[in-house]
């Protein structure tokens, strides 16, 4: 294998949701363990961090990305890189590089976002998509033994070509919590139905939920609605939409218990995220959100699409300072052994090698 290799992350988002946060941190991780790391995607927050991180970043023409014109295009710009290896992610970014055929070792990451809550019929084109993608990868990846089961129960993929790598995250500025300083809740995801941020809201409008205030980060097509279901539920005075958040460690640093009040969630980044801030987690018990709260022992999982349910364990956690020490100092704990960064990036670089040979 030469080195360093040249990797080309190809991702179809450049927010500063999951995916493009995961492809980062990737693209970190390659860079600073000698590896030749290349973001391709759209123009957006990606690419300017990127950029600001030494990374090198492109992509194609905006309009390069839709079903038609976008695999010869992305086909032209990857022969130009000649990388040792393609990594995909997300499903469109998985398609549009496979019918590129471009002739390299290709590794796949399925983060599988909303694709619980789409249409029937727009889930069955997603599947044979999703079967003709592994026949195309050397290797996949799934960030949950959630999403890895649903692979191979629900798809039919080859279960000895899944990897299972968690996301990682890296550290920020934080430690454990001896007891709550109010009565807070933040949940921070793109605005979208699948993440729930709805029975959030509702949540406040329950008796257990009378006194806590909601914080919500994040932007995205349900805000409209999420304002006026405030406003009809007489919550509105309690809820605070901040929009895209760009520095998370003060995002949590400001609040007492984070809520991933999610329908559905190949992974959960954000529980991560606040874990490592010393925030403990109040989750829906869907996809991944289990295996990283280990609950009770680093977490608190609940029935899923439960306000109710949401807002009582919230209280009561809030009312237990004990209790509450001991999550924050155990979901601390657990964030830094099992979800870094540094572990996701030498598990994915084993995989490289595996692939590569």
């Amino acid at each position: 294998m030469p080195f360093p290799p040249r990797v080309a992350l190809v991702i179809a988002d450049s927010s500063r949701t999951g995916g493009p946060e995961h492809v980062f941190l990737q693209a970190q991780e390659l860079k600073e363990s000698g590896w030749g790391p290349v973001v391709v995607c759209p123009d957006g927050p990606l690419r300017q961090r990127c950029a600001a991180a030494g990374i090198p970043s492109l992509g194609p023409e905006r309009r390069g990305w839709d079903p038609i014109s976008g695999p010869p295009r992305l086909r032209q710009l990857l022969r130009r890189l000649d990388p040792d290896l393609v990594h995909t992610h997300g499903l469109r970014a998985g398609g549009l590089v496979r019918r590129a055929h471009l002739g390299v070792p290709l590794v796949h990451t399925h983060h599988l976002d909303s694709w619980f809550t789409r249409g029937s019929v727009r889930r069955m084109a997603h599947a044979r998509e999703l079967r003709r993608l592994a026949r195309a990868a050397r290797l996949e990846i799934a960030v949950s033994q959630s999403v890895r089961r649903f692979l191979v129960e629900e798809v039919g993929v080859d279960a000895a070509r899944v990897r299972v790598i968690p996301n990682g995250v890296r550290p920020v500025l934080g430690e454990p919590r001896h007891g709550p300083e109010g009565r807070r809740v933040a949940t921070l995801s793109s605005l979208t139905p699948s993440k729930g941020i709805d029975l959030a809201v509702t949540a406040l409008a329950t008796p257990p939920g009378s006194r806590l205030r909601l914080t919500v980060g994040g932007s995205g097509p349900e805000l409209a609605g999420l304002l006026d279901l405030a406003i009809g539920l007489k919550v509105a005075d309690r809820v605070d939409f901040v929009g895209p958040v760009e520095d998370r460690a003060a995002f949590f640093a400001a609040c007492d218990v984070a809520w991933v009040p999610s329908r559905q969630e190949p992974f959960g980044l954000v529980a991560c995220e606040a874990m490592t801030c010393g925030v403990p987690v109040v989750a829906a018990r869907v996809g991944g959100l289990p295996e990283i709260l280990d609950p009770p022992r680093a977490g608190i999982c609940i029935p899923p699409a439960n306000p109710a349910a949401l807002a009582s364990v919230t209280a009561a956690l809030l009312d237990d300072r004990e209790r509450y020490a001991r999550l924050s100092r155990a979901g601390f704990e657990r964030a830094a052994d099992e979800f870094s960064a540094s572990r996701m990036g030498a598990r994915t670089r084993q995989v490289y090698r595996e692939v590569l040979g």
